[in-house]
C-alpha cells in the first residue's frame, strides 16, 4: 500500500455497518487482536493496523508522533476505501484513536465511534502536568527491559501460574502476542521493535496531551479503565500515574456524547484475557447511531491476572 502500513483486513457479512478499526498498544502490533476478532465473529469486517515501528510496519521513517501515526491510519482507511469507522484502540493506540476520533471534521473518513481501552483518555504527558515527576524520571520509569527473554520467561508473564486464564485461551494469547518478538542471535527471543525505537516511541508520546483532543471530541465514546480491586482506589492516591488515571474522571464530567466504565478485575491487556466483554463492548459501540450506555455482564467478575 502507498501509506506503507501493514494491516490485517477481515471483511464481514454485514456491509451496512461500519468497519472496525483496532490499533494495538506500544511494543504490540496487530495480531494483538486475535482474541477480539474472533470473538466479534463474521458480522463485523476489522482492519488491525501494524502501527508505524511495530510489526510489519517497522521499516516506515521513525516519525513517531501521535498525529503522524494518526494520519497513517486515516490516510490507509482512504486508500482501502472505507466509508465509515468505530475506532477502537488499546494503551499507546487508545491515544491514536482518540486524536482520529477527534479530527473526524477535517478528514473524509466518517468516524462512527470510539472505543479507548485503557489508554487514551490519560498519558504520560498529564503525569509530567502534574508536576511531581520530571521527563527524565518518567522516562526512565517506561524504559523496557532489554531481554533477550526465554520461552518460560514470557509464558509466565502472559500466562502467570496464578491467574485464571483457561486452558482453552492459552493457545489464542500467546499467538496473540508472539509476532512480537523474533529469536536473538544469542539466543531466546527480543521485541520486533528493539530498545532504540521503543525508546523513540516513548519519547515522542511524552509530547502528547490528550486533553484537547478529549474536548474536541463528538462522537460516540466509551473509555474503558482497568481497575484492579484489591488495591486502594486511585483518588487521592500519591501515584502519579494513578492520579493522571483518576483525572479521567473530571475531564469527561458532563459531556454526553462519553461513557466512562471502569473493569474491576481487568488488566491492562484487557483485550488479551477479556475479549468476549471487550468485543461485547466494540459491538455496542459499532451499532449504536447515537449515545448511550451499555451493561456489559461480567466486568467485575474474578481476577484474571496480578
Amino acid at each position: 500500500m502507498n501509506s506503507g502500513l501493514a494491516f490485517r483486513y477481515a471483511q464481514g457479512s454485514n456491509p451496512t455497518l461500519p468497519t472496525i478499526i483496532l490499533l494495538h498498544g506500544l511494543s504490540q502490533q496487530s495480531d494483538f487482536w486475535i482474541p477480539v476478532v474472533d470473538a466479534l465473529g463474521s458480522e463485523y469486517s476489522t482492519v488491525s493496523v501494524d502501527l508505524r515501528g511495530h510489526g510489519e510496519s517497522r521499516i516506515m521513517p521513525p516519525d513517531y508522533r501521535i498525529t503522524r501515526v494518526a494520519q497513517d491510519c486515516i490516510d490507509l482507511m482512504n486508500e482501502i476505501s472505507v466509508g465509515s469507522v468505530c475506532v477502537v484502540g488499546h494503551s499507546w493506540g487508545a491515544s491514536v484513536a482518540l486524536n482520529i476520533a477527534a479530527q473526524g471534521s477535517l478528514h473524509p473518513l466518517r468516524v462512527e465511534s470510539c472505543v479507548l481501552i485503557d489508554g487514551g483518555a490519560f498519558a504520560p504527558a498529564n503525569i509530567i502536568d502534574g508536576g511531581s515527576v520530571t521527563r527524565n524520571e518518567l522516562t526512565a520509569a517506561l524504559t523496557p527491559p532489554l531481554g533477550p527473554f526465554t520461552e518460560d520467561e514470557l509464558m509466565d508473564h502472559y500466562l502467570p501460574a496464578h491467574s485464571s486464564v483457561l486452558t482453552a485461551q492459552e493457545h489464542s494469547i500467546m499467538s496473540a502476542v508472539m509476532r512480537s518478538y523474533v529469536p536473538a542471535p544469542q539466543g531466546g527471543w527480543v521485541t520486533t521493535i528493539g530498545f532504540d525505537r521503543h525508546m523513540a516511541v516513548i519519547e515522542a508520546f511524552l509530547d502528547y496531551s490528550p486533553d484537547a483532543d478529549l474536548e474536541s471530541l463528538t462522537v460516540p465514546t466509551w473509555i474503558l479503565m482497568a481497575r484492579d480491586p484489591f488495591t486502594p482506589g486511585e483518588h487521592g492516591s500519591t501515584d502519579a500515574w494513578a492520579r493522571a488515571r483518576s483525572q479521567v474522571d473530571t475531564k469527561v464530567w458532563g459531556k454526553t456524547n462519553i461513557a466512562l466504565q471502569h473493569w474491576y478485575g481487568a488488566v491492562h491487556d484487557v483485550p488479551l484475557y477479556w475479549p468476549h466483554q471487550v468485543s461485547q463492548l466494540i459491538s455496542h459501540a459499532v451499532s449504536t447511531s447515537q449515545f448511550a450506555p451499555v451493561s456489559i455482564s461480567d466486568i467485575s467478575g474474578k481476577r484474571v491476572l496480578a
